[in-house]
């Protein structure tokens, strides 16, 4: 929530002086009523405060977790912050190309990066081309000379004559840009706060339709349908749509945008977390791998691990940025002989086995370890989240108990029970998507039909992308495609027309 009266404080305080009105479009092609204004620098109030560390302006608003609203962090952002200083060092005319926007209340919705590098100009007087700029050509903003020489470091800012909700969605609008300019640890924190849960929720469900997150991308439908989820919820353009593809399937970035959404998104309270994943590339690695399974988590209320996994990521990051320990090493022995040693040494508890256990997931040198493990606790905490009790525990189980029971599979079942196991986990899930999306999408009228006698649960003969003629059982139908497993437990979407025709009930 914002404090607004801090910054209509400060925004009124100072004198200011009216010119023309406008109407400018932002990148994303909205159009913005107002009328250009002059005051003095330090008079509007940018996301964040360049002359206390960059960290967030008093006043400025925040969402539900804290955080700015702006949809770019410069408390944590090093490289905007050396481009904002960059900016100051030589504040000239190029600062007015664009107008920086503000709402009645005087906070900047666009161009905070500018408002920030010409407050750190002012400090430091290296805004003379800025004032000699508007000296010069103030008549065509509606002002005069002497206007401008009323103020001491004079400022040009456009004012909004309509009202903007204070959200992450409407500084994306005015802040629009390409998406290739931030690093991929701050988009996935912008993208975190820009995607809406139920946009967040399709996407995921699209996922687990697939055993893998590399399945899904290969599948040019689902993956173009997420990609136009991204679209409708404006987390991308009309003009970056075509870059969302590459011939037939789509490309290398539309895959990192949606990776950084997923990411951003599960950790949208704790944009630390974000960045904490992002610093190695194997812990990245593992959280990609896993991203389906920690995203279904979430939805699992009481028992979602999502508190217990930020705090896991910020051991294992602290561990491995100290050099106390490399990939693959135990973090949970880092965190506990540390704690023996030196008080509050670590930030988290050596005594919550939950947190310890899933830092070691988070460095294993197996990628797939973190998503088996979340697979495995999802299946068994789902009847525990919907308040089922287990009869011979004598009531519903903990988390920590879950996860006790979870170790305890791996620790004694052979691999081919722990990937049967693991695979039947996998399956429910994809059968509850399945669910989920046909009573939403029923079939279209003329959407294609099975062959005679084939039927869900049975065996028929599909043509597979290769042109080979395999063997399979037909799990679900989801649209127009059907989901099958092939002999191994390999699990595919494959379109209806490519299912020949039943070959037994029993094989």
């Amino acid at each position: 929530m914002a404090n607004l009266e801090v910054i209509q404080k400060r925004f009124l305080a100072d004198n200011t002086i009216y010119g023309n009105y406008d109407e400018i479009s932002t990148p994303s092609g909205k159009r913005i009523p107002g009328c250009y204004i002059l005051t003095e620098c330090g008079a509007v109030t940018p996301s964040h405060d360049p002359l206390n560390l960059f960290r967030k302006s008093e006043g400025f608003p925040t969402d539900a977790h804290g955080q700015s609203v702006n949809d770019r962090d410069y408390e944590r952002d090093s490289d905007a912050q050396q481009i904002t200083r960059n900016i100051a060092a030589s504040y000239d005319s190029r600062a007015l190309q664009t107008p920086i926007i503000v709402s009645k209340d005087g906070a900047v919705l666009s161009g905070n990066g500018r408002t920030m590098a010409g407050i750190l100009a002012a400090r430091d007087n290296t805004d003379g081309e800025y004032i000699n700029y508007l000296l010069q050509f103030s008549q065509k903003y509606g002002f005069s000379k002497e206007d401008v020489q009323k103020f001491k470091h004079p400022r040009l800012v456009f004012k909004a004559s309509e009202d903007y909700p204070y959200t992450a969605e409407t500084f994306a609008m005015f802040n629009a840009q390409d998406i290739k300019s931030q690093s991929k640890t701050e988009q996935a924190v912008k993208l975190g706060k820009l995607v809406d849960d139920e946009t967040f929720h399709r996407i995921i469900r699209n996922i687990n339709t697939f055993d893998t997150i590399g399945d899904f991308y290969n599948n040019t439908k689902a993956a173009t349908e997420a990609i136009n989820n991204l679209l409708a919820a404006g987390v991308i353009s009309q003009m970056q749509y075509p870059e969302m593809f590459d011939g037939e399937s789509i490309s290398s970035l539309a895959r990192e945008i949606l990776e950084n959404v997923l990411i951003g998104k599960a950790f949208s309270k704790n944009g630390d977390a974000v960045r904490q994943i992002t610093a190695f590339k194997s812990v990245r690695r593992n959280v990609i791998t896993a991203l389906s399974e920690i995203s279904n988590n979430i939805a699992l209320n009481d028992y979602s691990l999502e508190k217990e996994t930020s705090e896991a990521i910020a051991l294992c990051y602290q561990a491995r940025s100290n050099g106390k320990i490399g990939h693959g090493e135990i973090v949970s022995g880092f965190a506990r002989q540390m704690t023996m040693f030196e008080e509050n040494s670590t930030v988290a508890n050596h005594t919550d086995s939950v947190v310890l256990f899933l830092a070691d997931l988070l460095n294993h040198s197996q990628v797939t370890r973190l998503k088996r493990v979340f697979a495995l606790y999802n299946n068994e905490a789902k009847d525990a989240a919907s308040g089922q009790v287990d009869i011979f525990s004598g009531g519903v189980k903990t988390k920590a108990e879950i996860l006790t029971e979870v170790k305890q599979v791996f620790a004694t079942l052979s691999q081919n029970q722990l990937d049967q196991k693991i695979s039947n986990a996998a399956f429910e899930r994809r059968i509850d998507a399945v669910t989920e999306i046909s009573e939403e999408k029923p079939n279209e009228p003329d959407a294609p039909t099975l062959p005679k006698d084939v039927v869900v649960g049975g065996y028929c003969s599909v043509i597979l992308p290769s042109h080979d003629i395999v063997t399979a059982k037909l799990e679900c139908i989801i649209g127009d495609e059907a989901c099958v497993r092939l002999k191994g437990w390999k699990r595919m979407r494959v379109p209806i027309a490519s299912i020949l025709a039943l070959l037994n009930d029993a094989a």
